[in-house]
């Protein structure tokens, strides 16, 4: 993924409107593919209180 740091001009503390469609990243579609390919091991983590119960994270 490469950013393109020259679409993005900041006036008074705030990003102004571009004139240009998207958000000025480009996507590696290979990449992304083999990531795909891949997949990922990320599981929710599941945290218990000291007595035992579910806590939210």
């Amino acid at each position: 993924m490469t950013q393109t740091p020259e679409l993005f001009c900041f006036v008074d503390g705030h990003a102004a409107l571009g004139s240009r469609p998207g958000l000025g990243v480009d996507i590696d579609e290979n990449a992304v593919r083999r990531a795909a390919e891949a997949g990922h091991r990320w599981r929710n983590p599941v945290w218990r209180g000291a007595d035992g119960a579910f806590t939210e994270w």
